[in-house]
């Protein structure tokens, strides 16, 4: 006859080493399947059972649930370590990328932007082939001869990896003229792909600062010093589809520059809208995507986290003042 430690010992064998259902080890056995789970319950209490997930990517429990709690996010990661910003940014993309893939199921379309967040997710991505999956660009292409960071090439990379499709905005992200934009909108094309793009069920985006000289929009000269700081005289902190954002979330005007990317509003639909930041000159247009209702998701450093916890706790009690 078994001993309990036998019973335990075997009927975790079967689940964890020979994959066997629940109701295929109750049958084995001849009882119940709640009594296997609870076996198998028992087996982990014991130390029988040890689960150890090897991840590259180690992460602050801790600090995410606290990031998720306060500011009721869907989900927050927070990646562990101190990393100058590239290999955090890089780091926080891969965890991305395994996020994606436990949540992304056959018949689903994923929106994406642009930037060296999505180029690090578009490299960490594995291979992996699902049905009728299509990626979607969201903002217009940069022209500055360097794929690695463009949407256009991101979208079609992105679409290889998942063995799917992909839809393109063949247009720049900004124009000189109101008469232009409407063009580009009107484009049989371009309207379908911004159609599409407010029926994803998951987006991945970077978010940019005005703050930071080192942003997409600067370094590829679409925004000027000048433009930078009359930007920041209205009230802008950062930028998200390449559309400027105030602290509240609310659009800010380029004057005379016309973009063409997917509205604000269209990150709102998707069941997850995963933004992938680090550093802590995020802070501020994190919290505007936050606030604007952008983003319910971020997978960020350890720096970028501590800084949205404590802007968060002066916020709050200057409420309290």
């Amino acid at each position: 006859m078994r001993t309990k430690e036998e019973l335990l010992i075997r009927a975790a064998e079967l689940y964890y080493q020979q994959n066997l259902s629940q109701s295929a080890i109750s049958e084995y056995f001849g009882v119940s399947r709640p009594t296997v789970s609870r076996l198998i319950d028992e087996a982990k209490e014991l130390g029988i059972i040890e689960i150890i997930i090897h991840n590259p990517i180690k992460k602050n429990i801790e600090l995410s649930k606290e990031l998720r709690i306060r500011f009721n996010l869907k989900d927050a990661i927070v990646i562990s370590g101190s990393y100058l910003y590239n290999e955090a940014l890089q780091k926080c993309s891969i965890a991305a990328s395994q996020l994606v893939h436990s949540i992304l199921e056959n018949n689903m379309s994923i929106g994406i932007s642009w930037g060296a967040p999505m180029n690090y997710f578009a490299n960490s991505l594995a291979e992996k082939e699902y049905y009728n999956v299509n990626v979607v660009q969201m903002v217009g292409c940069l022209g500055t001869g360097n794929p690695n960071i463009d949407g256009l090439e991101l979208a079609i990379k992105i679409s290889q990896k998942l063995k799917g499709s992909y839809s393109n905005i063949y247009a720049p992200v900004f124009v000189d003229s109101l008469i232009v934009q409407n063009y580009f909108l009107a484009e049989h094309h371009i309207e379908t792909t911004i159609k599409k793009a407010l029926t994803t069920d998951i987006v991945v985006t970077g978010i940019g600062s005005i703050y930071d000289e080192s942003s997409t929009l600067q370094t590829t000269g679409y925004i000027t010093e000048d433009e930078r700081i009359k930007l920041l005289k209205k009230g802008a902190v950062g930028h998200i589809l390449a559309r400027m954002i105030d602290i509240d979330g609310n659009e800010v005007a380029v004057d005379n520059k016309y973009v063409i990317s997917s509205s604000l509003e269209s990150l709102r639909y998707p069941r997850w809208s995963i933004c992938i930041s680090a550093h802590p000159k995020k802070t501020k247009p994190i919290i505007a995507a936050i606030k604007g209702g952008y983003i319910n998701t971020i997978i960020v450093d350890e720096s970028l986290a501590h800084a949205l916890i404590n802007y968060r706790e002066e916020f709050d009690t200057s409420l309290e003042s």
